[in-house]
């Protein structure tokens, strides 16, 4: 097949192949171009173009609905329901997102179809029902080259597709540079606009709770953590929103979620995590006694060589500080000395380490 003849097969599947020529007969395309209409003359050319215009007509107010259907299906049925579809079995989901879509455009094509037909039986006359087939033997050249000259629309639609998939794929990536360079309010602007078209990235939510908890926002913070864990299907911010509690919970409740979460946690390298992020809180509430308590205990799993997953000389250094606050000078001098030694520019707080940058 040469490259003229290719072209002439794109142009039978486009809808700008309006009619044909059969043994003298003219068939005009349907809606629904699996069907045609054929008349018993060959209709006039002033006679095609005007019905070549109505057809485009009503092909642009098809494509208009099917548009908006899709967009309505989207946003009104799947993202306000992407949960509950997630939780359905794979059979039953592929069914609810592949028949209702199938059902709601096929009415359509019917509807337009039927209102075309009609313009057809009213200003044009009686026509055939036939198979609408053109091959690239009966297609009419003046047709053909018109089209051929003829701007695409299909170029501006692919070009329109092309820039909404690239903000689709792109803007998560932006908004996580814009988090990267510590441009948080940028971040949480870009993500309101990105989650008003696409809302449900747990990637954007997390991003947007990071740049939030940077701001002072903890409450909006902890709500996204907790639609990135709802929309990725997981548990996976708990830590995160633990720590973003810590900045505005009272010291009862926070304690009570400490105790929590601690409780939920199978391993003992878990529990010990938790732990010192606890004794860093009750560090920053005064409460030097009790975390005096936790990080004896921590030392002697590190000690022992048991698995671990807090930072030895942080503890060692934290302990310092609660021996001092608590009188033991001594004691937190040789404690502030091992730190040291294990890392000499280290710098310690009690700020939490639950919270991590996404």
């Amino acid at each position: 097949m040469n490259m003229n003849d290719f072209r002439k097969k794109i142009f039978l599947n486009s809808q700008y192949c309006t009619y044909y020529i059969d043994k003298g007969c003219t068939v005009l395309a349907g809606i629904m171009r699996s069907f045609g209409y054929k008349y018993a003359v060959k209709l006039p050319q002033e006679k095609l173009t005007q019905i070549n215009a109505v057809y485009r007509k009503f092909t642009t107010m098809m494509n208009c609905l099917v548009g908006a259907e899709i967009l309505l299906y989207v946003y009104l049925f799947m993202f306000p329901n992407y949960l509950k579809l997630l939780q359905m079995p794979f059979f039953v989901m592929g069914l609810t997102l592949s028949v209702i879509p199938l059902v709601m455009l096929y009415l359509t094509y019917i509807a337009v179809n039927y209102l075309y037909e009609n313009y057809l039986a009213r200003y044009v006359g009686t026509f055939q029902r036939v198979k609408f087939v053109p091959t690239i033997y009966n297609i009419e050249p003046a047709t053909y080259e018109a089209y051929r000259k003829t701007p695409k629309k299909s170029v501006y639609v692919m070009a329109i597709m092309m820039i909404a998939f690239l903000y689709y794929a792109l803007m998560p990536m932006i908004i996580d540079s814009q988090v990267s360079a510590e441009k948080y309010e940028k971040a949480v602007k870009s993500a309101n606009v990105y989650s008003k078209f696409v809302p449900i990235s747990p990637d954007v939510y997390a991003q947007r709770a990071y740049a939030e908890f940077k701001l002072g926002k903890y409450e909006n913070a902890v709500k996204d953590y907790g639609l990135a864990n709802d929309y990725s299907l997981s548990n996976i911010f708990n830590l995160d929103i633990l720590g973003v509690k810590t900045y505005y919970l009272s010291f009862d409740a926070m304690i009570n979620e400490f105790d929590a979460e601690i409780a939920r946690r199978d391993k003992k390298i878990e529990r010990q995590f938790l732990m010192a992020e606890k004794a860093n809180y009750l560090m920053k509430n005064k409460k030097y006694n009790q975390a005096l308590a936790i990080y004896n205990e921590l030392i002697n799993a590190y000690k022992t060589r048991e698995d671990i997953a807090f930072a030895p000389d942080e503890i060692y250094f934290n302990r310092g500080q609660a021996r001092t606050l608590t009188g033991d000078t001594q004691g937190a001098r040789v404690d502030t000395e091992i730190a040291r030694k294990m890392c000499a520019d280290c710098e310690y707080n009690f700020d939490t380490n639950l919270v991590r940058r996404p």
